[in-house]
């Protein structure tokens, strides 16, 4: 059997005890970690020159933990609280670049856990209660054939899979501060672009195969804004893609060949702002633009088995959705703007491969705050021009299909 426990702790007290890897075929780890201090990553990259390649990346985390039983089970407990604040700032910047990246990764606390060949039992709780946390990745250049500039911010963010081996898990995150993205591009000409933000008060997400998994997540938004904001400026484009995506609390489980039952808690007070804005000179091939906000998120999907769904979500705080492309001439390319906005979202999905997989879901959701969801396009000579803007108080959907169909 193969054992790797990682423990990664930016300016932080943590503890971990787990069992050594003798004949056991389960591990087992005591985590606590308890930061105070500000966490910051800064990383400047300049190329006056011809490049053929640039990256710039910054990572941050108040709390980091991560473990893994890749030949057997995994139990643990986990207690994270992080009240300094978080920033990751990546700056890409110069002449002629052939392929440029940009990333900055900003989290306040981060959990990871994974098993082969085992059952992974968590009892987790995750806590941000102090600064805020900042994500930016800042790309500006003359020529280049790629670039991709990414910024991703989050106050608590767990992920957790298991193989062959069931997953029991109980989660607990809780917020009270901000979590903001932005990412900036500022380029001459550039063949295929590809820019994006994303900001999460709390995010929780598993992936699960030949598994049963029994989840009971709750997670509590308070702080002011969760804020995720993309800003693409060119003289001259070919593709290009631009997406920004806010959530206060989002969860996603994903189960393969397994019975699945999740319960889920979500409640938020945050304000949602997700602000995309693309302006080309000109360009050709295919420009795409979309902002998606929302306040309370819970995706659940299985494959091959049944799955019960129980979700309760209160949203108070405002959602605001905005997607903007203006351009001097389209020399005949396609723009697809997209803007969506939802104060509450729940979808629940079962897919069966031979005989019945059944769906049973109890849902309430309550939206008091104000959904706002706008789009604009300016352009001349385009070829095809789409765009759609969709505002939602509370939605749910639910499916079941038979695989093929």
């Amino acid at each position: 059997m193969r054992l790797v426990i990682r423990l990664a702790a930016a300016a932080a007290t943590a503890g971990v005890l787990a069992a050594p890897a003798l004949a056991q075929t389960t591990a087992t780890a005591l985590n606590g970690q308890l930061n105070w201090g500000d966490v910051v990553a800064d990383i400047t990259v300049v190329t006056n020159s011809g490049a053929q390649d640039a990256t710039a990346a910054a990572t941050a985390a108040g709390n980091s933990v991560s473990g893994a039983n890749m030949a057997g089970g995994f139990d643990a407990e986990s207690d994270q609280t992080n009240s300094g604040a978080t920033f990751a700032h990546a700056t890409l910047q110069g002449g002629n670049v052939r392929d440029g990246l940009v990333m900055a990764t900003a989290q306040a606390n981060a959990g990871q856990a994974q098993t082969v060949g085992g059952d992974l039992n968590i009892r987790a709780s995750q806590t941000a209660d102090g600064g805020d946390v900042l994500a930016s990745a800042r790309a500006s250049i003359a020529n280049g054939q790629t670039l991709s500039a990414v910024a991703s911010a989050a106050s608590n963010n767990a992920a957790l899979a298991a193989d062959h081996g069931d997953m029991n898990i109980a989660m607990t995150q809780s917020a009270s501060n901000s979590a903001y993205a932005v990412t900036d591009v500022d380029a001459c000409c550039v063949g295929r672009t590809v820019a994006g933000a994303s900001s999460a008060i709390n995010a929780y997400g598993s992936s699960s195969t030949t598994s049963t998994v029994y989840a009971d997540y709750t997670q509590t938004s308070t702080g002011a804004q969760s804020q995720a904001a993309t800003d693409v400026y060119q003289y001259r484009g070919y593709d290009v893609t631009a997406a920004s995506t806010a959530a206060a609390n989002s969860a996603t489980i994903n189960n393969e060949w397994g019975y699945a039952q999740i319960r889920g808690r979500q409640s938020s007070a945050t304000n949602v702002s997700a602000d995309t804005r693309v302006t080309l000179g000109s360009w050709d091939g295919t420009a795409a633009v979309s902002a998606y906000g929302v306040g309370n998120a819970t995706l659940a999907t299985n494959v091959g088995s049944g799955l019960v769904l129980d979700v309760t979500q209160l949203n108070t705080g405002g959602v605001d959705a905005n997607a903007q492309f203006n351009a001097g001439s389209g020399n005949g390319g396609d723009v697809v703007v997209a803007s969506t906005a939802i104060g509450n979202a729940v979808t629940g999905y079962v897919c069966s491969q031979c005989g019945d997989a059944a769906l049973s879901a109890t849902t309430s959701q309550t939206n008091g705050g104000n959904i706002t969801s706008t789009g604009s396009i300016s352009v001349n000579g385009a070829g095809a021009i789409y765009g759609s803007a969709s505002a939602i108080g509370n939605a749910a959907t639910f499916i079941t299909s038979k695989r093929g169909n």
